[in-house]
């Protein structure tokens, strides 16, 4: 006879609705291991090790209410979506952060189903999006309603940890931990590392120092993608709080040991002198507080060090108190010290020079900071910062005077003194740079050649002749840029680097008059490197189309089955796979304690960490095809795009595909790779802003590989890799979302939604003009306006006096993909 709890999960497995392949928004209601938990589980929760955690209501209520994400009232639909659906609806909402119709989706769900299983899954949504919209006391409720009404309920697990998170939120620390207790003791051995971590900071936050280091002990010795080092530091800073100063002191220099980061090593000897302050032993405090100021000038830590050493009155050397108070941004100090410094210094050390000139440019001191550099030049041609002063000295000419021509001059002389030393090809070129800036186009094609003949082994002499090409042209003189580009085809080592030479062959010959000439060039760069940039666009300007022209007509539907079992049977046959393995499941990998830790980190929307195991294990299977096609249709189903893409083409690249070969890939490798991911919001954004969906999917593409959680050491955020700056900017012009916050910008929906408007912002302020919108976009306005300023009418010209390397990579990768989407999608035949 069965048991409700056994009719329960048989009901809970029939009747959930699996993730959608191409939204990627389920997020994992119930994974495998949380049913099979959840049938072996003792009915009547809490069990043993199971502590009820405290609710901040004396009885469950069905649905809370929340002050904020309240139901917007609307004609229902004919028919009504099912409970099942409306579920599917609110993840999928929640993954592209639309709080408000998550919110509606997972309530209609609720109030409209019978079945214990889909009103737990919509409490346990309703929860998640109270939590993520700021309403962490009504997430508390909610969470407490699915504990208290379901006990039985496989979706407990996670309540106690989103219960957890919610009970942060309020600083509720031990309510935290206790709610971080109660998941483990329901999924014990699984992600334990990461909740262990967890549930130390709550602990350590509660002031329960010696549970916190147990918890963070636990952590280490648990499997998992951990900072190692980070954890071993709050440890020992639990030891400290706990008064154990001698452990404390031991670890600190263990842990310094064994780093390889002077920030961290700093940060250890700041923590040391606080240690040693505690204890009162002083002199060890200052003697640690020093070595931070001596040893790791650069690190904020040590200008904390400094702080406690100049307030307590000890001592300090000048020179290195300088330092460090330039490195802090404290120019005032720092130039108080350095004059110090000089003024008792036996002898001019180049290094207090050196500083003091950058931190008297810092102050709007140029001249000033040229006559410290000029001192180190003239009379220390041995010292290791001598280059460097030629290098400010002239960048500061440029950059801060507009002096272009004494700028040149600097770096020339840096050439004639020393035309053997390691730097003098790069200030050959630099020195062609400024004079391209400073409108001097003569000089710059003249030194750009320079480079290439006097310092042929430098790392950018090819792009030297090649700008020098570049600088003629602009120069109108088509014929001697024509015999550049030669010169340039000639010594190009790639592929791309042959294209570029093609088609700017066929600019100067168009220019010229020659056209068959220019017709023929273009068409040896279109077929130099397929996919590549100059060869799409070449291929473009034999055609007659502008940048970025879409499709007269385009479909993003395709039939994904049917193309997972064309890719199934190349994949036989290009492997020699046996019949009768199964290329539709996980197969071994099912049992990967990575895949199984990933899918649980992914149900708890700790993105970041779940990439970190999911892709552990992409690395570790990239010579077998047949695990990597496996987890691209893994990672498709759950909507980690990035890996999705990375485990498809390394399918291809086992099947010796460069990227032309791809091209004639089958159909499913293409669409994963080139996506039309988050369709629901870039459709929408395109056509509010008239940007083509097919440019903004190739933008988003480049961006972040459709990784909604994205996060780049710039601090841009989300898919379009937005600055919180620029954020706030937009969200301000728009006036949404409500109290802007910059994690906003994780959201799917505000990000999309931000991000074009600043394109199309910038699409209109350029007239059109797509490759300075995107140059605004990637290098900054005020630079894409002094670059269009250059080639208001040429984008390929444009292109080449964009002056960031990483800005003009941006532009052609961009182009690059589009290509791609367009011949993926076009249907205008």
């Amino acid at each position: 006879m069965e048991t409700p709890q056994s009719q329960d999960c048989q009901l809970e497995i029939r009747r959930l609705p699996p993730p959608a392949a191409l939204f990627g928004a389920t997020l994992a209601l119930l994974s495998l291991a949380g049913l099979t938990l959840a049938c072996n589980m003792p009915a009547g929760l809490p069990g043993p090790g199971l502590t009820a955690t405290p609710s901040s209501s004396p009885s469950p209520s069905p649905i809370p209410a929340t002050p904020t994400l309240t139901a917007t009232p609307t004609l229902p639909p004919t028919p009504t979506p099912p409970p099942a659906v409306r579920i599917a609806s609110g993840d999928r909402a929640l993954f592209n952060g639309d709080w408000q119709a998550a919110y509606n989706e997972y309530q209609a769900a609720y109030q409209n189903s019978q079945d214990p299983a889909l009103q737990t899954a919509a409490l346990l949504g309703l929860g998640r999006t109270q939590l993520q919209a700021g309403e962490a006391l009504a997430a508390v409720d909610t969470l407490n309603a699915l504990i208290q009404g379901y006990p039985q309920s496989p979706n407990l697990p996670q309540a106690y940890f989103f219960l957890g998170q919610a009970y942060d939120a309020l600083g509720r620390r031990s309510d935290s931990a206790q709610a971080y207790l109660n998941y483990l003791a329901l999924r014990p051995s699984l992600i334990d590392a990461y909740i262990l971590d967890l549930r130390g900071d709550a602990l350590y936050a509660a002031g329960d120092y010696a549970s916190a280091a147990n918890d963070y002990r636990a952590a280490l010795q648990s499997p998992g993608f951990l900072d190692t080092l980070a954890i071993e530091i709050k440890i020992a800073r639990m030891h400290a709080k706990a008064g154990d100063y001698a452990t404390a002191l031991a670890m600190y220099d263990d842990i310094a040991g064994r780093s390889a980061s002077d920030f961290t090593k700093a940060h250890l000897v700041w923590l040391k002198g606080q240690a040693f302050t505690a204890l009162g032993q002083m002199d060890q405090a200052y003697a640690a507080y020093q070595e931070a100021v001596n040893s790791y000038p650069m690190a904020y830590d040590s200008y904390l060090a400094l702080l406690e050493l100049v307030n307590a009155g000890v001592p300090v050397n000048e020179l290195n108190r300088g330092i460090v108070d330039y490195h802090a941004g404290q120019y005032g100090v720092a130039l108080a010290a350095f004059d110090r410094y000089l003024q008792s210094a036996t002898e001019e050390l180049p290094t207090a020079r050196y500083y003091n000139g950058l931190t008297l440019r810092a102050l709007g001191g140029y001249e000033d900071a040229i006559a410290e550099w000029d001192k180190v030049i003239q009379n220390f041609p041995d010292d290791r910062f001598w280059d460097d002063a030629w290098e400010q000295k002239a960048y500061t000419q440029w950059a801060f005077l507009e002096q272009y021509p004494p700028a040149v001059e600097t770096l020339l002389g840096f050439v004639s003194a020393a035309p053997d030393h390691s730097r003098a090809g790069e200030f050959l070129y630099d020195a062609a740079d400024v004079a391209e800036r400073g409108g001097q186009l003569s000089q710059a094609a003249e030194l750009y050649q320079r480079v290439a003949t006097e310092y042929p082994g430098y790392e950018k002499a090819q792009r030297a002749l090649y700008l020098a090409g570049i600088a003629l042209y602009r120069l109108d003189e088509y014929a001697n840029a024509l015999a550049i580009f030669q010169r340039a085809l000639a010594s190009a080592t790639g592929l791309d680097e042959r294209a570029a030479a093609y088609l700017w062959q066929g600019k100067s010959q168009f220019a010229a008059g020659n056209l068959e000439a220019a017709q023929a060039a273009w068409e040896l760069a279109a077929s130099t490197d397929p996919t590549g940039y100059y060869s799409e666009r070449a291929r473009d300007i034999l055609r007659g189309l502008p940048p970025f022209t879409p499709p007269q007509a385009y479909d993003l539907a395709f039939d994904l089955a049917s193309e997972r079992a064309q890719a199934e049977a190349w994949m036989r046959a290009t492997f020699s796979l046996p019949g009768e393995m199964d290329l539709s499941s996980l197969g071994p990998l099912l049992s990967d304690a990575r895949l199984v830790r990933g899918n649980e980190l992914w149900a708890l929307g700790l993105y970041e960490r779940a990439r970190a195991e999911f892709e552990d294990l992409r690395l570790s299977v990239q010579s077998e095809p047949a695990n990597c096609y496996r987890l691209a249709n893994y990672f498709l189903d759950l909507g980690l795009y990035r890996s999705a893409i990375l485990a498809a083409r390394q399918v291809l690249t086992l099947a010796g595909m460069d990227d032309a070969d791809t091209a004639n890939a089958p159909a499913f490798f293409n669409h994963v790779r080139f996506g039309p991911y988050f369709s629901d919001l870039i459709l929408a954004a395109a056509q509010q802003h008239a940007l083509h969906p097919l440019f903004l999917f190739s933008l988003v593409r480049q961006e972040s590989f459709f990784e909604g959680f994205a996060r780049s050491s710039a601090e841009a955020r989300g898919l379009m890799q937005i600055i919180p700056s620029t954020g706030q900017e937009r969200a301000a012009n728009l006036g949404w979302p409500p109290d802007f916050d910059p994690d906003d910008l994780f959201r799917p929906l505000v990000n999309i939604t931000l991000g074009a408007d600043y394109l199309a912002h910038w699409r209109d302020r350029f007239d059109g003009d797509l490759y300075a919108a995107l140059a605004a976009y990637n290098g900054g306005p005020g630079n894409a306006m002094a670059w269009r300023a250059l080639a208001p009418d040429d984008p390929d010209l444009f292109l080449e006096v964009v002056r960031f390397e990483e800005t003009r990579n941006y532009i052609r990768g961009i182009y690059e993909v589009f290509t791609i989407y367009r011949r993926l999608y076009d249907r205008s035949q």
